[in-house]
């Protein structure tokens, strides 16, 4: 008993520390944006973790221990390090964004919508037996999620399917320049129409094959970009948004309700909201039990797995190979820990620190905009990165893991890349007046 309520007592603390922090940061500057939306969605995990840590389901093969200070501080400390960047922008707001003067963001989103429609024709030969079948039969979601884990040991072998892997490569950078369009005077509203309806495909495609994490990410995406963007948008195009945006949340809420009844039908030790309670609130308290001492490490292989594979032949391809390889460890891939837990039990307590504070530092001394009211568009990109690791991993794990999201980063590093060098040649080399061209 005495347990029981120290544990509660570490849970509910940690739930306020967050509490604090939302009314601090508020209190640094009035305005709701991305960083506002992390804090609060921290906020709701603490809170759903102290519900799944008093209800436990009995059939998982993952029951909580004894929960420990430290761990929780580490947690929070971390956090709030990959939270800097947003805070910084939040404390020194801006008004505008600096035109880059370039096509290349016009032409990735020429090719993210040419990916969508040729994707488009698979979407719409499962619907029949997807979608709509997933409101229909109970077992629907359950069936097409196992049929995907079946062909998971063959998965990150061999490039299959083009389209979709370029798709999913630029669907960050997709939502970044679909919303960078919109907060443009000259819209080219023909285009930003089509970016937005191309991303939907990135929405309906993982409900088909029965995944509920990938949409929740991919939304979360959408989300925390809106967020990052509203301050440069007019309140008419705010207003627009809001209402559209609710709309599809709660479309995109339906299939993933059903999708989570599908999976555990049958179960009777627990009711379906128990096992909500335990997708969203288990990362703080995994974490908390072996985040910080799994029983040894995985040396990068998830979180750098593109990097590894190309010095080291014999790194694990999928998470099948990887969770056989590691199979000793206390805390794999197969729970969620948080985006910090990926990284502890990747690389170590103490080089997941090191990697924390050198990453963030560098960001924050790349987005310095304090005095002016502008912002260039390569530091809002690298803040949006920062805030997608953010918002995608606080409930779930690193999602630019292994090589899909190894991948995406390559594609954020050449546009930041490009972006910032494209403007230091411009001033070198002007090639444009008055002109703006985008």
């Amino acid at each position: 008993m005495a347990q029981i309520v120290y544990d509660n007592t570490l849970m509910v603390g940690y739930l306020f520390l967050w509490i604090i922090t939302f009314f601090w940061y508020q209190y640094k500057a009035k305005e709701v944006d991305a960083g506002s939306a992390i804090i609060l969605s921290y906020i709701g995990y603490a809170f759903i973790s102290i519900l799944t840590y008093n209800e436990p389901i009995p059939i998982t093969k993952y029951l909580y221990e004894p929960l420990k200070l430290f761990p929780f501080i580490y947690l929070f400390v971390m956090l709030i390090i990959a939270l800097s960047p947003a805070i910084y922008h939040h404390i020194y707001p801006t008004k505008e964004i600096e035109v880059p003067h370039t096509r290349v963001l016009f032409a990735i989103g020429v090719v993210s919508i040419i990916c969508s429609i040729i994707l488009i024709p698979s979407i719409v030969g499962n619907i029949q037996d997807g979608l709509i079948k997933l409101f229909l039969d109970n077992d629907a979601g359950k069936d097409a999620y196992e049929e995907q884990l079946k062909g998971a040991q063959d998965s990150g072998g061999a490039i299959r399917n083009i389209p979709a892997i370029i798709y999913n490569m630029l669907f960050d950078v997709s939502v970044f320049i679909a919303f960078y369009f919109l907060s443009l005077k000259n819209k080219k509203p023909i285009f930003v129409l089509l970016v937005f309806l191309s991303l939907i495909v990135g929405l309906l495609t993982p409900v088909m094959n029965g995944q509920r994490s990938v949409v929740i990410l991919n939304t979360y995406t959408i989300i925390i970009c809106y967020m990052l963007f509203r301050r440069y948008l007019s309140k008419r195009l705010n207003s627009i948004v809001k209402k559209i945006g609710t709309a599809l949340l709660v479309a995109i809420s339906l299939p993933i309700v059903f999708i989570t009844i599908s999976r555990f039908e049958g179960e009777k030790s627990a009711a379906v909201t128990d096992f909500l309670n335990w997708y969203i609130g288990q990362g703080n308290l995994y974490f908390n039990n072996h985040g910080l001492d799994a029983g040894g490490i995985r040396y990068g292989d998830r979180t750098i797995n593109l990097a590894k594979r190309l010095i080291d032949p014999k790194t694990p391809k999928n998470f099948v190979e990887r969770r056989d390889k590691y199979h000793n460890l206390e805390l794999d891939d197969n729970v969620f820990s948080t985006f910090v837990g990926d990284f502890t039990i990747d690389f170590g307590p103490y080089l997941a620190v090191v990697i924390f504070i050198v990453f963030n530092g560098w960001v924050l001394m790349q987005i310095r905009t304090r005095g002016s009211t502008t912002i260039k568009l390569h530091q809002l990109l690298l803040i949006y990165f920062t805030v997608c690791i953010c918002m995608q991993g606080g409930m779930y794990l690193f999602s630019y893991s292994d090589v899909g999201g190894n991948l995406r980063i390559l594609v954020f590093a050449l546009l930041y890349g490009y972006l910032k060098y494209h403007e230091v040649l411009l001033k070198k080399f002007p090639l444009y007046s008055k002109k703006d061209t985008i």
